[in-house]
């Protein structure tokens, strides 16, 4: 049977909210505002500020500028940080407060390890199916053309995160399908940290639309393979990078 992919995952660390959030964050600050509780508008402009890299790496998360910059008290800007500490976005030092996770080496290399073993067993799962997500990914191939064509960055990591998401939705596992989701907004951060439109590599849908392939088909095997591969050439072009950042 064949299925339409969702928009990503919303919640992240287990929790799945009800509001478009990575949709909002793909358009805009003053979009997101608009949306959900007082709360919510806050964390996700915040979590999007995070993720899209507009505050830095390794930044103090300063409440005072940040309550002004967003319009809030502290009360609610300390929920909000400590929501997204939860999620792995921000930590707490000693003598600095909460700061914007720094984007290490051993730490995306850790975090592309988790993501290796739980698409591969996505893949399995959904060719064990046999999904056929080959019109869908051609969609999302046309949108990710019409993104680059536009030099829109969040909508092509989007589009990305989209199809791989839209994997683990496929299985029928909501387990799996909620593990992967606790991950996007560290994946995706990585990933705008170090791509522009003109780094993102130009075989990358191709090899959406092989393992969307394999999966039709049942090759639990040749889909594992395939993203494999996949989301290693994409982790190795993100730790050079961040090898030459930290020299």
């Amino acid at each position: 049977y064949s299925i339409q992919f969702p928009r990503l995952p919303l919640g992240f660390a287990g929790s799945i909210l009800s509001r478009p959030s990575w949709i909002v964050y793909n358009s805009g600050l003053a979009v997101i505002l608009r949306w959900g509780s007082r709360h919510d508008e806050l964390l996700d402009a915040l979590r999007a500020s995070i993720v899209n890299c507009e505050i830095a790496p390794g930044s103090r998360l300063v409440q005072d500028d940040l309550a002004a910059r967003f319009g809030v008290s502290r009360i609610p800007l300390r929920e909000a940080l400590r929501t997204l500490e939860a999620e792995g976005l921000v930590v707490s030092e000693p003598n600095r407060g909460a700061v914007c996770r720094p984007l290490e080496p051993r730490d995306v290399a850790d975090l592309y390890a988790v993501r290796v073993a739980l698409e591969r067993l996505a893949c399995q799962g959904a060719a064990e199916r046999f999904v056929d997500l080959r019109e869908a990914t051609a969609e999302k191939r046309r949108a990710a053309e019409a993104a680059i064509a536009r030099a829109d960055l969040p909508a092509l990591i989007e589009h990305d995160c989209s199809f791989h998401a839209g994997i683990a939705q496929a299985t029928g596992n909501g387990h799996l399908a909620q593990s992967l989701a606790g991950s996007w907004s560290q994946i995706a951060r990585a990933m705008h940290f170090f791509f522009t439109i003109a780094l993102y590599p130009e075989n990358v849908w191709t090899e959406h639309e092989a393992i969307a392939r394999a999966i039709a088909v049942g090759d639990a095997d040749g889909a594992m393979r395939a993203v494999e591969s996949h989301i290693l050439h994409s982790r190795d072009a993100i730790l050079r990078g961040l090898k030459e950042a930290y020299r």
